[in-house]
């Protein structure tokens, strides 16, 4: 009787290797979207210790701060708004990848529920051959006993 010998056994192992690969890429954008967010939050917080700082009502606030501060304010909301964008993004990205990460998974799903169904036909191929061949060993030792009398 022949061993069990998956055809596709190596487009199995190249879509298993796809499928990590595609999982790996999406770990590497989420955690970019946490640096990117980590990032945000400590620009937000700096701008506001900032604005606390030059606000504190024990300190006297002279006109050219309070320009410096609404130039800061300016290019605070711009930098805010570039990062939003960079962040948007990142997150585009991360649902184009999911979508990868799903299809390789489909991809590699499918191959190995065919795997298991031409295991499954040959296991009942090899049951089959098996069962004929104690029926014709059988049959062979009857036909010797009767054949003896």
């Amino acid at each position: 009787m022949k061993r069990y010998a998956f055809s596709l056994a190596g487009v199995l192992r190249l879509r298993v290797q796809q499928a990590e690969a595609a999982e790996a890429q999406l770990a590497f954008l989420f955690a970019e979207l946490q640096t990117i967010q980590t990032r945000q939050q400590e620009f937000a917080d700096q701008l506001q210790k900032d604005e606390a700082e030059l606000l504190n009502p024990n300190r006297a606030i002279a006109g050219e701060s309070l320009v410096q501060m609404d130039a800061y304010r300016r290019w605070a909301n711009i930098e805010r708004r570039r990062e939003a964008q960079v962040a948007a993004q990142c997150i585009a990205r991360i649902q184009q990848q999911n979508a990868c990460v799903i299809e390789a998974k489909r991809n590699k799903q499918l191959l190995e529920k065919l795997r298991d169904r031409t295991r499954q036909r040959w296991e009942l191929d090899s049951a089959r051959e098996e069962q004929a061949l104690a029926e014709e060993a059988f049959m062979s030792q009857w036909g010797k006993h009767e054949g003896g009398r």
